[in-house]
C-alpha cells in the first residue's frame, strides 16, 4: 500500500464544495498518466482512463469530508460554525480542528459546544482571541472550512489511521486504479469519478453520472459498525475482514444479478466479502443508480473503525483486496457481460 499517498488524501482538508485539496491530487496523478480530464458543475473530477466502444463504466468516491463552516464571530472572539454533514455528536466537542483561510492558511483551535443529553450544539471555535479583531486580523471570515485537526499514522499490524477515511479511501483506490490501470487493454471504457458534495446530500454523484451517462457504476464507500469491538454474527463491517458489498441502503437496492457477479469474481481471487446493509444513510450510489433511465449500481469498498469523527482506524489488506477486486471486474465488464446483467427478460 502507498501510505505517502494515503497519508496526503486523509490529511487533505476538504468540506463539501471545498474540495480543491483532494482535487489538486487527483488532478496531479492524471496529467502524470496524460489522461483526459472533465469536471461537472459542482467540481468533481472525472478521469477518463481509456477509449472504447465497450460499456461505459463509472467509478465513483466523494472527495469530501463531514465538517464545519465558519457562520459568525462573536466580539469576544468566540467562532461559531455550524456541521457541514452528519458530525458524530461525540465529535463535536473538545477536538482540536483546524480553520482553512480563503487564503489558504491553517489556524488551529479548539472545538467545543454546549451538551444537552445526548445531543451537542452552539458549536465554536477557540483560537486563543478575546476579540472579534484579533479574529479577524487572523484572516478568518464567515464561510472559512473547518476541519478535524487529525495526523495520519501507521499502526501495528497494517492498520492505519486518519481523518476522512470516509472516502479518502475510495479516492485512494480511485489513484491505485489509474496507476494499474492506465495502459491496460480493457474492454469497457473506464471513468474514474472524484465526486463533489456527497455528505450533504449525494449532489456530484447525480451531476457527475449525468455527464459520464454510464452503463454500470461502482461506487466506492466504506462504513463503520456501532461498537468497534463486536465481533459477532452481526457485524459485517469488520477490519480485516475482507471489503464490503453494500446490498441495501436507503437510497439503493443493488440488483441482485449485480452482486452475483461481483460475488463470482471475488471468489475466483480467493478475497473474502462482507454483504452488508445500512439500516440508515446512503451512497453516491442512491444518485447514480437513478441517473438518465436508470444505471446498474453497486456500493463496496473496505471497512473501518469509527466514522464521521475525528479519527477512522482500517486495514490495508481490506484496502488491497478492494483495488484487486475492482481491478478484476474492469478486465471483464465486457459488452456482453454488461447486457446480461441488464436483461430483465431471464
Amino acid at each position: 500500500m502507498d501510505t505517502e499517498l494515503l497519508r496526503q488524501l486523509s490529511e487533505a482538508d476538504a468540506i463539501a464544495a471545498s474540495e480543491q485539496e483532494v482535487r489538486d491530487i487527483l488532478l496531479a496523478e492524471a496529467r502524470r498518466y496524460n489522461k483526459e480530464v472533465q469536471f461537472d458543475g459542482l467540481g468533481s473530477v472525472l478521469i477518463r482512463v481509456n477509449e472504447s466502444s465497450g460499456p461505459r463504466i463509472m467509478v465513483c468516491a466523494h472527495m469530501d469530508e463531514v465538517g464545519f463552516m465558519v457562520r459568525s464571530i462573536s466580539r469576544e472572539g468566540a467562532i461559531d460554525v455550524l456541521p457541514i454533514g452528519n458530525v458524530r455528536m461525540k465529535a463535536r466537542t473538545l477536538q482540536p480542528v483546524r480553520i482553512t483561510t480563503r487564503d489558504g492558511r491553517k489556524i488551529s483551535g479548539l472545538l467545543d459546544g454546549e451538551v444537552k443529553g445526548d445531543t451537542v450544539d452552539h458549536l465554536r471555535v477557540d483560537v486563543g482571541a478575546t476579540s472579534a479583531e484579533e479574529v479577524l486580523a487572523a484572516g478568518i471570515d464567515v464561510g472559512d472550512s473547518v476541519t478535524f485537526n487529525t495526523l495520519f499514522t501507521p499502526l501495528p499490524g497494517q492498520r492505519v489511521m486518519g481523518k476522512a477515511f470516509d472516502d479518502r479511501l475510495g479516492c485512494y483506490l480511485l489513484i491505485t486504479l489509474l496507476r494499474e490501470l492506465h495502459k491496460a487493454p480493457l474492454p469497457c471504457e473506464l471513468w474514474l469519478v472524484a465526486s463533489s458534495s456527497e455528505e450533504v446530500g449525494l449532489r456530484g454523484g447525480q451531476t457527475a453520472s449525468r455527464k459520464v451517462n454510464p452503463d454500470l457504476a461502482l461506487v466506492l464507500d466504506t462504513a463503520c459498525w456501532s461498537k468497534n469491538f463486536d465481533y459477532g454474527s452481526a457485524n459485517h463491517r469488520q477490519i480485516g475482514g475482507g471489503p464490503l458489498l453494500v446490498l441495501y441502503d436507503k437510497t439503493l437496492i443493488a440488483p441482485p444479478r449485480l452482486t452475483a457477479f461481483v460475488e463470482k469474481i471475488a471468489r475466483s481471487l480467493g478475497i473474502p466479502l462482507q454483504k452488508d446493509m445500512f439500516s440508515n444513510g446512503g451512497t453516491d450510489g442512491g444518485a447514480i443508480h437513478l441517473s438518465g433511465t436508470g444505471v446498474p449500481t453497486v456500493v463496496m469498498g473496505p471497512p473501518t473503525r469509527h466514522g464521521h469523527c475525528a479519527a477512522s482506524i482500517a486495514d490495508a489488506q481490506d484496502i488491497n483486496q478492494t483495488h484487486q477486486l475492482l481491478v478484476a471486474l474492469a478486465a471483464c465488464l465486457n459488452r456482453e457481460t454488461v447486457a446480461h446483467l441488464t436483461d430483465f427478460r431471464c
